[in-house]
């Protein structure tokens, strides 16, 4: 998968997870936080299977959107000395990526394992 449509794929998983943020109903954040995380992994490990590198691009890529959010709620740290949404949005973005990276060490331990049967 290209990089640009995990970003996109990224951002609209971003934004249902805002949305339901908005809601303030904890069930709809959790699911919506749980179907990013799964999404991503899956991505990930799809895209390794073609090459581990594009792995590691397409869990950069789709954790992107909720780096960039982070980085825009370094205002309130700085003018209003709060840090809870910095903290959480750059959490957020660090799981995500996590999980990505999961995917694809998957895929990696797995052609470990069959590259060690062949022989």
């Amino acid at each position: 998968m290209q990089p640009i449509k995990a970003s996109l794929i990224g951002l609209a998983t971003f934004f249902i997870f805002y949305l339901s943020m908005l809601s303030i109903q904890l069930p709809w954040m959790l699911a919506a936080g749980i179907i990013g995380l799964l999404t991503n992994t899956f991505l990930s490990g799809f895209s390794a299977l073609y090459h581990l590198r594009d792995g590691m691009l397409t869990a950069l890529a789709y954790s992107a959107p909720m780096a960039v959010f982070s980085a825009l709620t370094v205002g309130d740290l700085v003018l209003h000395g709060k840090s809870g949404p910095f903290i959480f949005w750059c959490t957020a973005a660090f799981i995500t990526l996590c999980a990505g990276f999961l995917g694809v060490a998957a895929i990696y331990l797995f052609r470990l394992t069959r590259a060690g049967n062949k022989k």
